[in-house]
């Protein structure tokens, strides 16, 4: 990465644990926006986070309008999942005006008590932003009183690359096998078709969107390997596979998800077969292989009639965001007429996928994000419907270019 001349970088060769010792601080959160209020923070309070320092005085507006850039910079980042925090160190001559600085924002705002130690401490002038990385180290240092360094963003970016290995691609890594056996034989396995080996810190994996199961630490996947997570298992997922059907949420750290939908649990032989995917969501059953390549589609028959679905459903495309192309699956359970049509924002019907009638059983429908004319729609959010008999449904997806 390159750096403007003008921008002040220290790398710091010391241990995180010194480091702590000479720059760390307790000060007592203002801010009764924030999660932290009352609680003393400081670098080791936010283990784990890239963390921007910033000091200033309060009452000077220069200074709380850097802050505020600073809170759009963090803001941005915190919604992208990113493991970041923001903390405004004052001093505690200037209480009168904090108001400027805690107004309209939900982070850490501090003073430093007379003679202001922590401003000695850190050699921190009026308008200086220190940023450390994840392990506490100070790793950029610069006084932004003319302005927030336009690479600032992509500064921070670089700090969650884990020793030289790049982030992940979703997409590149995907969901590739999926057991449902029951406890403990359920596991989850993801493959980095990329070329170059990457890193899955900040992904997340649920058998929902709510995503609050499982969050990757520093994992790093080689180029055509596999990572394998067993249920309760260390360092893997908690929620367990539902035998009857479930899906896996596969996530980025900026939220992006991929989705597949796992069917019901199946017996060949006496061997309890997993269901295997390809990065574009599409899955059948086969025999187990965790940590190697897929095998071939078993082939089941049609007198288990528990596998044909016994009420409508419309699942979540598939990738989601997507660029261009995405899959919409649908579940029918006995043969029916079926629409499946997308919507912009405004209720304007985009185009109709489905306009005909379908069998019962599992179905699936590509949209390549264009119109009725063959023209490829603008970047946005779009609604697909499904209606089926006396069912509807409908769901969102977000077209990315």
């Amino acid at each position: 990465m390159l750096i403007s001349p003008f921008i002040k970088i220290i790398l710091i060769s010391l241990s995180t644990s010194f480091l702590w010792s000479q720059y760390d601080y307790s000060l007592s959160d203002l801010n009764s926006s924030s999660d932290h209020y009352g609680e003393n923070v400081g670098t080791s309070y936010f283990e784990n986070n890239v963390t921007l320092h910033y000091f200033g005085h309060f009452y000077w507006g220069t200074c709380t309008a850097r802050f505020g850039q600073l809170n759009d910079i963090y803001q941005n980042l915190k919604s992208q999942n990113y493991n970041i925090q923001l903390i405004g160190v004052g001093k505690d001559s200037h209480l009168s005006s904090l108001d400027n600085w805690v107004e309209g924002n939900d982070v850490p705002v501090c003073a430093d008590q007379s003679p202001f130690n922590v401003w000695s401490e850190w050699g921190a002038g009026q308008r200086d932003l220190f940023l450390t990385d994840l392990n506490g180290d100070l790793v950029f240092q610069q006084n932004i009183t003319s302005g927030i360094p336009n690479d600032l963003e992509s500064i921070i970016l670089d700090l969650f690359i884990i020793d030289g290995v790049d982030a992940c691609v979703l997409g590149d890594v995907y969901v590739s096998e999926g057991h449902t056996s029951g406890d403990p034989d359920d596991y989850i396995e993801i493959y980095n078709s990329g070329s170059e080996d990457c890193s899955l810190e900040g992904f997340q994996i649920d058998d929902s969107q709510e995503l609050d199961d499982f969050t990757f630490g520093d994992v790093v996947i080689e180029a055509g390997g596999y990572w394998i997570g067993y249920e309760d298992a260390e360092s893997s997922f908690g929620s367990g596979l539902s035998g009857s059907g479930d899906s896996i949420v596969f996530a980025d750290s900026t939220g992006s998800s991929l989705i597949v939908e796992l069917k019901g649990t199946e017996e060949v032989g006496g061997i309890s077969l997993s269901q295997s995917f390809d990065a574009d969501g599409d899955g059948c059953y086969t025999a187990p292989t965790p940590g190697a390549e897929n095998g071939e589609c078993v082939t089941l028959t049609t007198e288990k009639n528990h596998s044909i679905p016994n009420e409508f459903n419309l699942f979540q495309n598939y990738p989601n965001p997507f660029n261009p192309i995405t899959s919409i699956q649908y579940l029918v359970p006995f043969e029916s007429f079926v629409n499946v049509d997308i919507y912009d924002l405004r209720g304007l019907k985009i185009k109709s996928l489905v306009n005909s009638s379908k069998s019962s059983g599992n179905h699936s429908i590509q949209w390549d994000a264009t119109n009725e004319s063959g023209d490829l729609v603008s970047t946005g959010m779009y609604f697909f419907t499904i209606q089926a008999d006396k069912f509807k449904d409908t769901k969102k997806m977000l077209f990315l270019k």
